[in-house]
This record gives structure tokens, C-alpha cells and sequence, in this order.
């Protein structure tokens, strides 16, 4: 992980990532973290020193099982937020979170702004509309689906824009399943006339009302 402190470089990403508009604490004093492929974000064995907001590249999140098998979580890219439960529960995080491509963060120390944050009334909310977020995605899937084709239609419900789904790898996170469960899935879906293919990789829900 490279740090930098080149101003015209962080402009350029604050203006680009829109990060000032998060906030109405003025004056801070944001850096950029830039992550090589392959490279952790954060660990459950390490404290998380600085919110990030990733700007550019994707980033995966995950769990380590008992087995030692992976557990997807989830799977984002710009403007996804890393930092927002650990700000509020000032503890490790849960999860890995790993850079998929390379990824370019602006930083902003939690310990250096927390008592400022902790009165910023732009930052709150959109702390609780990264919680809120993260909640919607547990409720709208996982919760009323008992089985992984009724995940993958509410997905596709409730989730994937215009019920088109164009993304195997976000969906393999966020669904907690395997590309190849995925891709029976799909294929059983798209035989019964739930969904139809449109491309590679590509898919849309053909009925939306179905629960």
C-alpha cells in the first residue's frame, strides 16, 4: 500500500469522488491510499486507522470459514465506503477486504476527526445510508429466500437495476454462492421462463411480480 500527500493529485479525486459533499466539517485533511492488486484493505486482526473511500478500482469483502474456505460477502467498487462500522463500534473489522484490481482510496484518519465527526450532520447520514445499505441488501435477499433461485430472483428483484443482471462476480458475493451454483442457477431459471439470457453473462428478470 502507497500513501500520498500530493495535493493536486488528492484535489483531483476529492473533486472527482465528490468527497467534500459528505461532509460540513471544513479544513480536513484527506490522503490517498493506493492498494496493487491482491492487496488487503483491511483485516479482522488489524484495527482500521483511516475511513476510505475507494474512488477507483473494485474491491472484494469476505470471510474466512472454520474450514478455511472462503465466504463471500460482498463485491464494490467507487463510491463504495470501508470504515463506517468500525467508526461507530470502534472495534476490528469483520471481514477481509482485498483489492480485486488496483484501487485508489481517499483517506480520512478516524482518530484525528472523531470528535469533529462525531458532531458532522452531512457525515451521519451518510454513515446511515451506508448502514442502511448494507441492511436492505441482508432483507431483500436472504432473509424471505429459502432456497437459491428464490435469492437469485430477488435479487434481480430488488437489487440489480432495471432487473437486469450483468455483474457474475457481484452477484457471486452478494449472493454468498459459488460461479458454478450461480450458472446452474441461472440456467435452471432461464429453462423454467423466469428469466431469459441476453448475452454473455447477461440475464433479465422476465416477470418481477413473481413474489
Amino acid at each position: 500500500m502507497e500513501k500520498i500527500y500530493e495535493e493536486e493529485e488528492i484535489e483531483y479525486w476529492l473533486q472527482k469522488g465528490q468527497i467534500r459533499e459528505y461532509f460540513d466539517t471544513p479544513d480536513l485533511a484527506f490522503h490517498l491510499c493506493r492498494y496493487e492488486k491482491g492487496e488487503y484493505l483491511t483485516i479482522p486482526d488489524a484495527p482500521v486507522e483511516d475511513l476510505l473511500f475507494v474512488v477507483r478500482g473494485t474491491i472484494q469483502i469476505y470471510g474466512i470459514r472454520e474450514d478455511g474456505s472462503i465466504s463471500p460477502v460482498n463485491q464494490g467498487s467507487s463510491p463504495t465506503l470501508i470504515g463506517d462500522i468500525e467508526f461507530s463500534r470502534h472495534g476490528n473489522p469483520p471481514f477481509f477486504a482485498s483489492a480485486k484490481t488496483e484501487v485508489t482510496c481517499i483517506a480520512l484518519s478516524m482518530k484525528k476527526y472523531q470528535k469533529q465527526l462525531d458532531c458532522d450532520l452531512r457525515f451521519l447520514h451518510m454513515l446511515l445510508k451506508s448502514y442502511g445499505d448494507k441492511l436492505e441488501l441482508f432483507t431483500a435477499i436472504d432473509i424471505p429466500a429459502s432456497t437459491t433461485e428464490e435469492r437469485v430472483l430477488l435479487y434481480m428483484k430488488n437489487i440489480c437495476p432495471s432487473h437486469k443482471l450483468d455483474n457474475l462476480e457481484a452477484a457471486i458475493h452478494q449472493l454468498h454462492c459459488s460461479r458454478r451454483q450461480l450458472q446452474r442457477v441461472l440456467k435452471k431459471l432461464c429453462s423454467a421462463g423466469q428469466i431469459e439470457k441476453t448475452g454473455r453473462d447477461r440475464y433479465r428478470l422476465k416477470d418481477v411480480s413473481f413474489l
